[in-house]
């Protein structure tokens, strides 16, 4: 037995009391969200299992913008801008005129040709050829468009018909037109009786009566006479509006086809030349017959060379398209080829650099088989002084591509 401290008492045994009873929410409801929660990672885990082994890496593009001194710079050539715009009076050709913006933004040329201009095949008499008067009445535009192709060695943005009428809708904004007159201008009535229309003078033209002069051809006169006096007026238009503070006002109607030639001829240095024609008379008494020769046709197609010296190509004939490329670092030696490669017959479409410099050799390659023995592209060759050993048929082109031409170092020497 244990004994007892004296003055000490035993403790007291205490008794249990019953715990609470739990919250309906911890017995019923808890155990529900624990069960839920529990599922909801299970899914989530799943969910998120097949993102990540889904997930593909996306291909990283890199763009690199290739600068024009660098290889491999190659870009599209922009025909030179222009029009050959067919006058007509009453039905009948008054008057054809050429028209090119060789500064794009301001300058250019206009060359005018004689509606009764004779235009015989290369080599031919002028008995073999027809006036451009006598092709738009027996083929339309389509016929002088053709024809013009042949003769100026290139192609036009656009050919259009302007009436006497859509003439003077043109010339409206820029008159009245200072004119000086320097013959009569004479017109024949029902009765056979001549009269003068518009004596010679000093005018302030109304834009009717420009049109009118424009296109009036007096009795039996040389239709060279009449390109002279349209060439006048062509240069007091283009001097109304260049003198006008603004151009715009000045202009003809944004839906003539003049208007953007108009607009840019105005603004900057401009020739307006009449073709050199050769007038040749089949006997003695017969009226002289203007014709285009062979120093005519010469004279055209270099000055067509100098007013568009970025071709456009010919829908009548085909001209080689040409990429022209530098392969020796210099680009002025790429340059100075482009002259040669459109005198000789070719149409420069691509201008850029080879994909590296440093090219001993001048290369030359075609890209469709039919041109190895075609005589333009061939010419081409040998007006560049290529050597005709180191001619090849590259792989295809592009759609606007016949040849490849590579500048090389030899050329630096030409």
């Amino acid at each position: 037995m244990r004994s007892l401290t004296p003055g000490r008492r035993l403790p007291r045994r205490r008794r249990r009391r019953p715990a609470p009873q739990s919250h309906p929410f911890w017995r019923l409801v808890f155990p529900g969200v624990v069960v839920a929660a529990g599922i909801a990672v299970l899914l989530l885990a799943l969910t998120g299992g097949r993102a990540v082994l889904r997930t593909t890496v996306a291909n990283v593009e890199e763009h690199f913008v290739i600068e024009p001194d660098e290889p491999g710079y190659v870009e599209l050539v922009e025909a030179t801008p222009t029009l050959l715009s067919l006058h007509t009076h009453n039905g009948a050709l008054a008057g054809v005129a050429f028209m090119a913006l060789t500064g794009i933004d301001a300058g250019g040329g206009v060359v005018l040709l004689p509606a009764d201009l004779v235009v015989a095949p290369p080599g031919g008499s002028p008995e073999q050829g027809e006036p451009l008067a006598g092709t738009l009445a027996r083929g339309g535009v389509e016929a002088v468009r053709q024809v013009a192709e042949d003769m100026f060695g290139l192609g036009f943005g656009q050919v259009v018909e302007v009436p006497t009428e859509g003439l003077a809708r043109s010339i409206g904004p820029a008159a009245p037109l200072p004119y000086l007159l320097v013959d009569d201008l004479i017109e024949v009535g029902a009765d056979g009786a001549q009269r003068v229309v518009y004596p010679a003078g000093r005018y302030e033209l109304a834009a009717a009566d420009a049109a009118a002069v424009y296109a009036h051809r007096n009795p039996d006169e040389a239709d060279g006479n009449r390109a002279q006096r349209q060439r006048a007026m062509w240069e007091s238009w283009l001097g109304v509006i260049g003198r006008a503070p603004v151009h715009e006002p000045a202009i003809p109607p944004s839906d003539s086809p003049l208007a953007p030639f108009l607009r840019a001829l105005g603004a900057g240095t401009t020739v307006v030349e009449v073709v050199p024609f050769e007038s040749v008379a089949s006997g003695p008494g017969a009226a002289p017959v203007q014709f285009l020769g062979a120093e005519s046709r010469a004279w055209l197609r270099a000055e067509a060379r100098e007013l568009a010296p970025w071709p456009q190509q010919p829908e009548s004939f085909l001209r080689p398209r040409v990429r022209l490329l530098d392969g020796t670092g210099d680009p002025a030696i790429r340059d100075a080829l482009a002259d040669d490669v459109v005198a000789a017959g070719g149409v420069i479409t691509v201008i850029g650099n080879a994909d590296a410099f440093g090219v001993e050799a001048t290369q030359f390659a075609y890209h469709r088989e039919e041109l190895v023995n075609d005589p333009i592209t061939n010419s081409i060759a040998i007006e560049l002084g290529v050597d005709m050993t180191l001619m090849e048929l590259g792989e295809s082109g592009a759609d606007v591509v016949d040849i490849t031409v590579t500048a090389g170092l030899d050329q630096a020497a030409r």
